[in-house]
């Protein structure tokens, strides 16, 4: 019996299905569902399949019962229906195809409008389409139905984020053409275009559109940036004796005090408020209602700082900015060289995140020589205008840094008096030495 079934089997004709058809100007439709190609012609009277080869035989589809057209010699066919299936063979393979005349399924566009009443308009807009769309469809060999899906492009204003501004920008989405479309919440008022179709486009036809009213944008956003104030000159910082001293306007890490401006560059004049708050931890350490505002970070620690843009019927999500604060440091040197050459002139301190500060110098006698209270700066060995002599010199300090307790004081630090966190009260000497410029 096995013996029989494989004499039987190749007896049978066996075909394969390849890309042996083609439609020269038809628009194909990629992926048809049970069918080989599904072509769409602009206008079927001129119409031609061709094939890789002489046509065996042409059926029209018709299930089991499909109807025999052509049974030779041939390598391309022009007589087809709109509307209808065909079965071709050629030497060892065989295709279906589908076609079909645009003609009979031309879109005329009526309005467009967009849902005012629409729940979620902060995020989406829905458009209420009307007009004639005659379905397209196919079938496969045995009559199972598949309807074509006509696509549109949507076309409308909107808004993007440049990095430094907004800039106007073209949005065109492809959707599948019904009543009801959803697209994108633009950020600035438009109108909507919406053209339709692929098939058309393919063919190079000209595509129905229709123009929506002029929309009322209500959709908000915001892309905040900051301005970091840089402390010193560029010579001065090259040169500063300040560890993690903000010297870019984009550092938001560094050395108290940070100093920002924090700007909202929300979607203008659709966002109308705003809402700021700046929290350490989960305590809120300030809120501003203004677009555009400047706050001093003087604590240490790492700082969330939250934005919100409304108007009177959307909010944004909150956007975060983290700002991270150094903890205090205070080193104190004891030895400079004032003799001008560029190094170690100045008797200064090294500092972190110092926001108060106070320094004494006095000679071997007592006498005060120097005082000054930014830490940034020192003394330069100088008593009046003239050299100071060299020698021992006493300094006294007192410094608070962002990270001091609240309530720190100044106080004789011993075993069961040990000093506060960030608060220094420090006393020794320096040395001034002059030495020779090199």
């Amino acid at each position: 019996m096995k013996r029989l079934i494989q004499i039987l089997l190749l007896l049978i004709p066996l075909y394969a299905s390849g890309q042996v058809v083609s439609a020269p100007g038809a628009y194909e439709l990629p992926n048809p569902s049970g069918i080989d190609h599904v072509f769409i012609f602009k206008d079927l009277s001129a119409a031609v399949i061709k094939t890789q080869g002489n046509i065996d035989k042409l059926y029209r589809m018709n299930g089991a019962d499909s109807v025999l057209l052509a049974d030779a010699g041939m390598d391309e066919w022009m007589n087809m229906d709109n509307n209808n299936g065909y079965i071709v063979y050629v030497g060892t393979q065989r295709e279906t195809f589908w076609v079909l005349d645009y003609a009979q399924y031309k879109l005329e566009m009526g309005i467009v409008v967009a849902d005012m009443d629409y729940p979620n308009r902060c995020d989406e807009t829905r458009l209420v389409v009307s007009g004639t769309m005659p379905e397209m469809s196919y079938c496969t060999e045995y009559g199972s139905k598949h309807v074509i899906a006509r696509e549109c492009e949507v076309v409308y204003n909107s808004l993007a984020w440049s990095g430094e501004e907004w800039q106007d920008s073209v949005c065109t989405e492809t959707h599948e053409l019904q009543e009801f479309l959803t697209v994108g919440a633009p950020l600035q008022n438009t109108e909507f275009t919406v053209r339709a179709d692929q098939i058309a486009k393919a063919l190079g036809l000209e595509q129905d559109s229709v123009v929506s009213d002029m929309y009322m944008a209500c959709a908000v956003a915001a892309h905040p940036t900051t301005v970091t104030t840089i402390r010193g000159t560029e010579a001065e910082n090259l040169r500063t004796n300040e560890v993690e001293r903000p010297t870019e306007a984009t550092q938001l890490k560094g050395s108290a005090p940070l100093d920002i401006l924090f700007k909202a560059n929300g979607n203008v004049p659709v966002a109308q408020y705003y809402k700021w708050q700046i929290l350490k931890g989960t305590d809120l350490i300030a809120q501003r209602n203004d677009e555009s505002h400047r706050y001093v970070f003087d604590d240490f620690g790492e700082f969330r700082v939250l934005l919100w843009v409304s108007n009177d019927q959307c909010q944004t999500d909150s956007v975060e900015i983290t700002v991270s604060v150094s903890t205090s440091q205070l080193v104190v040197p004891n030895v400079f060289t004032p003799n001008g050459d560029g190094r170690n002139d100045e008797f200064r301190v090294m500092y972190r995140s110092i926001v108060e500060f106070e320094c004494w110098v006095y000679n071997r006698w007592g006498k005060l020589v120097y005082h000054w209270t930014d830490p940034a700066k020192g003394w330069d060995g100088t008593i009046n205008g003239r050299p100071a002599a060299e020698g021992a010199y006493y300094y006294v300090i007192r410094a608070k840094g962002a990270d001091a307790e609240a309530g720190g004081e100044y106080h004789k630090v011993t075993k069961k008096r040990p000093a506060a966190v960030g608060v220094y009260q420090l006393s020794g000497d320096i040395n001034l030495i002059r030495g020779k410029k090199k």
